[in-house]
């Protein structure tokens, strides 16, 4: 079940039993709805939940990471930590700024990620 902070961000409730206040107050991401053809809440809203968690706590410092380094700080696969950088984009994720550039030749295809976070939310 969700509840909403008094920022209207939705979380759920046993969020707040485990934690003290809502997302937007703890500096975590809200908790949003994820969606697919292979989402069910059921069994995917709690390894979600924590893998934009610690991906926002990893990245929000505003600092250059390579997939392999985020993936290895939050302990999330490599394609997990990429699909959450792209949910941070989405504005019932919080919208933020995910900027990319390549790290060191272009030519070899290794990128790096940084999150600006988006103040208004």
């Amino acid at each position: 079940m969700l509840v909403k902070c008094d920022k209207e961000h939705p979380y759920s409730v046993v969020e707040r039993l485990a934690r003290s206040g809502p997302a937007c107050l703890r500096e975590n991401p809200p908790v949003a709805h994820f969606n697919g053809s292979d989402y069910d809440p059921k069994h995917d809203d709690i390894r979600l939940t924590g893998q934009i968690a610690r991906v926002y706590r990893c990245m929000k410092d505003g600092r250059w990471r390579t997939l392999d380094e985020l993936a290895a700080s939050t302990g999330d696969p490599h394609a997990s930590v990429s699909a959450q950088l792209r949910h941070l984009r989405k504005d019932r994720f919080g919208g933020h700024l995910v900027e990319k550039q390549p790290r060191g030749d272009r030519s070899h295809g290794l990128f790096e990620y940084r999150l600006i976070l988006n103040e208004q939310n």
